[in-house]
Protein backbone atom coordinates (compact mmCIF):
# COMPACT_ATOMS: atom_id res chain seq x y z
CA UNK A 1 0.00 0.00 0.00
CA UNK A 2 1.32 3.47 -0.90
CA UNK A 3 1.61 5.70 1.93
CA UNK A 4 0.68 9.53 1.36
CA UNK A 5 1.60 12.17 3.06
CA UNK A 6 -1.63 13.87 5.13
CA UNK A 7 -0.90 17.49 3.48
CA UNK A 8 -1.05 16.03 0.41
CA UNK A 9 -4.43 13.97 1.27
CA UNK A 10 -5.81 17.20 2.66
CA UNK A 11 -5.33 19.19 -0.56
CA UNK A 12 -6.93 16.42 -2.76
CA UNK A 13 -9.96 16.28 -0.61
CA UNK A 14 -10.17 20.12 -0.31
CA UNK A 15 -9.60 20.46 -4.20
CA UNK A 16 -12.42 17.62 -4.45
CA UNK A 17 -15.03 19.50 -2.42
CA UNK A 18 -13.84 23.33 -4.04
CA UNK A 19 -14.62 21.21 -7.51
CA UNK A 20 -18.27 19.81 -6.39
CA UNK A 21 -19.21 23.12 -5.07
CA UNK A 22 -18.15 24.94 -8.15
CA UNK A 23 -20.11 22.29 -10.03
CA UNK A 24 -23.45 23.10 -8.10
CA UNK A 25 -23.25 26.71 -7.25
CA UNK A 26 -21.97 27.26 -10.54
CA UNK A 27 -20.50 30.90 -10.12
CA UNK A 28 -19.30 31.61 -13.47
CA UNK A 29 -21.86 30.53 -15.71
CA UNK A 30 -20.43 27.26 -17.17
CA UNK A 31 -21.74 24.28 -15.51
CA UNK A 32 -24.68 21.98 -17.05
CA UNK A 33 -26.14 21.81 -13.92
CA UNK A 34 -26.76 25.47 -13.20
CA UNK A 35 -28.25 26.30 -16.66
CA UNK A 36 -31.33 23.76 -15.95
CA UNK A 37 -32.62 26.25 -13.11
CA UNK A 38 -30.89 29.71 -14.18
CA UNK A 39 -33.55 31.83 -15.42
CA UNK A 40 -34.43 32.12 -18.68
CA UNK A 41 -36.60 34.65 -19.49
CA UNK A 42 -40.58 35.51 -19.13
CA UNK A 43 -42.11 32.16 -19.99
CA UNK A 44 -44.63 32.47 -23.20
CA UNK A 45 -47.21 30.52 -21.20
CA UNK A 46 -47.40 32.55 -17.96
CA UNK A 47 -50.26 33.75 -16.59
CA UNK A 48 -51.47 37.11 -17.73
CA UNK A 49 -52.16 39.93 -15.13
CA UNK A 50 -55.14 42.06 -15.54
CA UNK A 51 -55.30 45.30 -13.08
CA UNK A 52 -58.38 47.33 -13.39
CA UNK A 53 -58.71 51.18 -11.85
CA UNK A 54 -61.80 52.67 -11.34
CA UNK A 55 -62.69 56.77 -10.96
CA UNK A 56 -66.32 56.61 -10.02
CA UNK A 57 -68.14 59.48 -10.52
CA UNK A 58 -68.33 62.27 -7.69
CA UNK A 59 -72.15 61.99 -7.83
CA UNK A 60 -72.52 58.11 -7.98
CA UNK A 61 -74.28 57.17 -4.59
CA UNK A 62 -71.98 55.04 -2.31
CA UNK A 63 -74.48 52.14 -2.57
CA UNK A 64 -74.05 51.99 -6.16
CA UNK A 65 -70.63 51.95 -6.30
CA UNK A 66 -70.20 48.81 -3.49
CA UNK A 67 -72.72 46.89 -5.73
CA UNK A 68 -70.46 47.80 -8.65
CA UNK A 69 -67.55 46.53 -6.95
CA UNK A 70 -69.25 43.73 -5.44
CA UNK A 71 -70.29 42.50 -9.35
CA UNK A 72 -66.82 42.94 -10.45
CA UNK A 73 -65.37 40.50 -8.33
CA UNK A 74 -68.56 38.15 -9.09
CA UNK A 75 -66.97 38.21 -12.56
CA UNK A 76 -64.20 35.51 -11.50
CA UNK A 77 -67.44 33.19 -10.66
CA UNK A 78 -69.72 34.27 -13.29
CA UNK A 79 -67.14 34.52 -16.05
CA UNK A 80 -67.35 30.99 -17.80
CA UNK A 81 -65.13 29.35 -20.65
CA UNK A 82 -66.81 28.61 -23.30
CA UNK A 83 -65.49 25.39 -23.78
CA UNK A 84 -65.74 23.97 -20.82
CA UNK A 85 -68.47 26.28 -18.96
CA UNK A 86 -66.08 26.48 -15.74
CA UNK A 87 -64.99 29.95 -14.59
CA UNK A 88 -61.27 30.66 -16.65
CA UNK A 89 -60.19 33.69 -13.91
CA UNK A 90 -57.38 32.40 -11.95
CA UNK A 91 -57.99 34.70 -9.04
CA UNK A 92 -59.35 38.05 -8.21
CA UNK A 93 -59.21 40.76 -5.69
CA UNK A 94 -59.31 44.45 -5.16
CA UNK A 95 -60.85 47.00 -3.17
CA UNK A 96 -61.01 50.63 -2.36
CA UNK A 97 -58.14 52.91 -2.46
CA UNK A 98 -56.26 53.30 0.58
CA UNK A 99 -52.74 54.85 -0.25
CA UNK A 100 -51.59 57.67 1.44
CA UNK A 101 -48.69 58.85 -1.36
CA UNK A 102 -51.42 60.93 -3.07
CA UNK A 103 -50.23 59.52 -6.31
CA UNK A 104 -54.08 57.88 -7.69
CA UNK A 105 -54.73 60.95 -10.13
CA UNK A 106 -58.19 59.97 -9.07
CA UNK A 107 -59.01 56.54 -8.86
CA UNK A 108 -60.50 55.16 -5.80
CA UNK A 109 -60.80 51.49 -6.49
CA UNK A 110 -58.72 48.74 -7.82
CA UNK A 111 -58.69 44.93 -9.06
CA UNK A 112 -56.17 42.61 -9.69
CA UNK A 113 -57.32 39.39 -11.74
CA UNK A 114 -55.05 36.46 -13.32
CA UNK A 115 -55.84 34.85 -16.26
CA UNK A 116 -53.96 31.52 -17.40
CA UNK A 117 -53.59 32.85 -20.96
CA UNK A 118 -53.78 35.61 -22.94
CA UNK A 119 -56.02 33.93 -25.12
CA UNK A 120 -58.41 33.78 -21.78
CA UNK A 121 -57.70 36.87 -21.21
CA UNK A 122 -58.67 38.38 -25.00
CA UNK A 123 -62.13 36.72 -25.02
CA UNK A 124 -62.77 38.01 -21.04
CA UNK A 125 -61.85 41.42 -22.71
CA UNK A 126 -63.94 40.65 -26.08
CA UNK A 127 -66.63 38.47 -25.99
CA UNK A 128 -67.40 37.01 -22.04
CA UNK A 129 -70.84 37.92 -21.79
CA UNK A 130 -70.95 38.08 -17.70
CA UNK A 131 -68.02 41.10 -18.57
CA UNK A 132 -69.68 42.64 -21.24
CA UNK A 133 -72.90 42.97 -19.02
CA UNK A 134 -71.24 44.30 -16.28
CA UNK A 135 -69.31 46.97 -18.63
CA UNK A 136 -73.05 48.23 -19.77
CA UNK A 137 -74.15 48.40 -15.69
CA UNK A 138 -71.42 50.27 -14.68
CA UNK A 139 -71.08 53.00 -17.36
CA UNK A 140 -73.24 55.49 -15.84
CA UNK A 141 -71.35 55.42 -12.74
CA UNK A 142 -67.53 55.55 -13.93
CA UNK A 143 -65.25 58.55 -14.36
CA UNK A 144 -62.47 56.78 -15.62
CA UNK A 145 -60.80 53.33 -16.03
CA UNK A 146 -57.05 52.55 -16.34
CA UNK A 147 -55.82 49.31 -16.95
CA UNK A 148 -52.55 47.82 -17.19
CA UNK A 149 -51.73 44.12 -18.56
CA UNK A 150 -48.36 42.41 -17.72
CA UNK A 151 -46.77 39.16 -18.04
CA UNK A 152 -43.99 38.84 -14.58
CA UNK A 153 -40.68 38.64 -15.81
CA UNK A 154 -41.52 40.43 -19.08
CA UNK A 155 -39.86 44.00 -19.32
Amino acid sequence: MVQVQPNVLRIAIASVCALALFIVFDPLGFSFVSTAVRYKGPDTHAAITHIVLFQFKQEADAAAVETACANFLALKESCLSLNSQQPYIKSMTGGKDNSPEGKQDGLTHGFVMQFATADERNYYLEKDPAHQKFKKEVEPIVQKVTVVDFTAGTF
